[in-house]
């Protein structure tokens, strides 16, 4: 990130401003979303805008601020630019300078000072990075307004309670279904409002179902899909048309890519509000159930579960349910429940839904039974723990579950200790991770700042100056899943060095997490060490545990799957060097075999193989089969 100067508390400040202009949609930024529509186009979007994200310090953004919200379009004046106060067709009734920071945390009055103002509040979200510092959706705002802007959701006023100096208004919503109190800005910025949420909808999609989603003030719901309260969005895609992306947006939107590494896809692409959140030819007809549910794999705390549905489903996703109680939301036909008690009994069942979110009914439902015993580790584990000079900070998590782990429950937070008061207590401040981590694999979270050889920033899966990362060795360090304290490295009760200046490596014989600190678990090592740290560079890829062979499995189309009695298709590279081809039942019977299956054609006759669960291998390669 050249042009960016890293400072000793993570703040960074632009130093070449023409540099930092001239950042633009790089190409194949959006490679992907070709002919994609609807939330299909929606989950791709999350994935590109999340991916490589750099999430910074909430200190940051004030620095930030001089760089992507100067007015340059209305006085013209390079005063900062807030859409609270700003007055497009006239003098502003008072300005803010960058030169004479007023940054202050409320007032009486508009005009005393400025503070950040989250356009998606922080409330739903408990203050958690990465949104708490994201870019995109805070801006610099006046003190008194952002106040009395509260944490209402932003729709069109009828009776008014206050209006500032440039006509934003906060009143009792005017909207249909809607009849509690929301904020209404100026019409200039409706449009600029609008996309900030479109983008909260699209870049923490996945995030979505975890937000304190039952507060009447939500602009979101528990939907991940939709995402936007289905009384807001009809007025959001309203004030998309009428107010168009402007060139301050254009503007800042490359700036922020330039600090953040991330866009937001509406600006770039306004048409793409209107191809998700599209109203054609909702379906009518809730899906069949899910059938053939199994468990795949179990261990002492764990359940692997899989299903099938029909090929006539146009499924959008999954409600996984466990002993009746609903558990989870899955878009794929698989799930892994952890957290379980070893040798107990559960039940599950799945449920389909579409993108009209019409439910089908229970699959049949599943019994099954943990392990009494296993060799798997019961949860992550901080693993790592690099603390070198100026920002050089990371932090290693390691899965030896057994078993995929979704990240979306697991945070990271940081003991913090109040000098003046002589008191320790835990910020609010956590940071919640993304994404999956497989089974043996590891989780790296560096510092922006991170320019150590051993290790490049760009490889990390989370580059973050959040709190956490800003630990000591002085402060201990939580790993919580939900909201239990599942491993822990230093003393929270004590503010004493347990890790000043060193880097902390947990020992191999130590693979399980603990909700207290044990030092004897830990090697030391000097300041700005961290040789191995991640995962290492394969060098077999062979699955030595089922045998499938990553590249082959790619090279191959299989289709239709699951397969009704006639013919299964297979397409792929060299498809006619396959030797054998061999169909098991899924208890380990043979059921049929062809020799040089595919010298003349490119199917497999399944007319006389019954219902159920199959597993094929084609030579080295092994590929599951529904049969319906």
């Amino acid at each position: 990130m050249s042009g960016i100067k890293f400072l000793s508390y993570g703040f960074a400040v632009c130093l070449i401003f023409p540099l930092c202009a001239t950042a633009q949609i790089p190409p194949g930024y959006y490679n992907g979303t070709n002919a994609l529509s609807g939330y299909a186009l929606k989950a791709k979007l999350s994935e590109l805008i999340s991916r490589n994200a750099i999430s910074w310090n909430y200190g940051d953004l004030p620095a930030f601020y001089a760089l992507t919200d100067r007015d340059f379009y209305y006085e013209n004046d390079s005063t900062m630019l807030d859409i609270y106060s700003e007055n497009p067709d006239d003098a502003d009734p008072y300005q803010y300078y960058y030169e004479l920071p007023s940054l202050i945390s409320g007032a009486s009055n508009e005009g005393e000072g400025w503070n950040r103002e989250h356009i998606f509040s922080q409330s739903f979200f408990y203050s958690n990075y990465p949104m708490y510092s994201d870019l995109h959706f805070i801006v610099p705002a006046d003190a008194r307004v952002n106040q009395r802007r509260s944490n209402y959701p932003y729709a069109e006023v009828g009776a008014v309670a206050f209006e500032s100096l440039n006509g934003s208004k906060v009143g009792v919503s005017s909207v249909p279904g809607y009849n509690y109190t929301v904020f209404e800005p100026i019409d200039a910025f409706k449009g600029d409002i609008a996309r900030m949420l479109f983008y909260v909808a699209v870049r923490y999609e996945k995030l979505l179902p975890f937000f304190q989603w039952t507060n009447v003030r939500n602009p979101f719901q528990d939907k991940q899909e939709m995402a936007l309260q289905s009384w807001l969005l009809p007025i959001l895609k309203q004030w998309h048309q009428q107010d168009p992306v402007s060139q301050k947006e254009l503007d800042r939107n490359n700036k922020v890519f330039f600090i953040q590494g991330n866009r937001n896809p509406f600006i770039d692409h306004p048409e793409w509000v209107n191809l998700i959140w599209n109203d054609d030819a909702p379906d009518t007809l809730a899906p069949e159930a899910p059938i053939f549910l199994e468990a795949t794999t179990q261990g002492k705390h764990f359940v692997e579960l899989q299903w099938a549905v029909s090929p006539d489903n146009a499924n959008l996703g999954f409600k996984v349910y466990r002993n009746d109680t609903f558990i989870a939301i899955s878009r794929t036909a698989n799930y892994v429940c952890s957290g379980l008690d070893s040798n107990t009994i559960y039940t599950f069942s799945v449920q389909a839904y579409n993108r009209s979110y019409l439910y089908s009914s229970m699959s049949a439902p599943l019994t099954v039974s943990t392990l009494s015993a296993d060799t798997f580790a019961r949860d992550l584990y901080f693993s790592k723990y690099i603390e070198g000079s100026d920002n050089n900070r990371a932090l290693e998590i390691t899965n030896r579950t057994g078993h995929r782990v979704d990240l979306r429950h697991y945070y990271v937070r940081i003991r913090q200790y109040n000098q003046d008061a002589d008191a320790l207590y835990w910020s609010n401040n956590q940071y919640q991770m993304e994404g999956f981590v497989e089974n043996g694999q590891k989780v790296v979270l560096v510092h922006p700042g991170w320019d150590l050889n051993c290790f490049d920033r760009d490889d990390a899966d989370f580059i973050t100056a959040a709190t956490p990362l800003h630990f000591d060795g002085w402060l201990a360090l939580d790993l919580r899943k939900d909201s239990l304290t599942i491993d822990r490295i230093g003393n929270p009760y004590v503010y004493e060095a347990f890790a000043e200046n060193v880097s902390l490596y947990r020992k191999a014989a130590f693979n399980n997490p603990h909700a207290y600190f044990v030092a004897e678990e830990w090697e030391t090592y000097p300041l700005d060490y961290c040789e191995h740290l991640g995962n290492l560079p394969a060098v077999d890829t062979t699955d030595t545990v089922s045998g499938i062979f990553p590249a082959a499995m790619q090279a191959l189309i299989v289709y239709p799957n699951p397969v009704q009695k006639g013919r299964l298709y297979i397409h792929g590279e060299n498809l006619a060097e396959i030797r054998e081809a061999v169909l098991y039942r899924n208890d380990g019977k043979l059921i049929r075999r062809w020799r040089n299956p595919f010298r003349s054609q490119h199917h497999l006759d399944f007319d006389a193989i019954p219902p159920g669960w199959y597993v094929l291998r084609l030579d080295h390669t092994t590929i599951k089969v529904v049969v319906l």
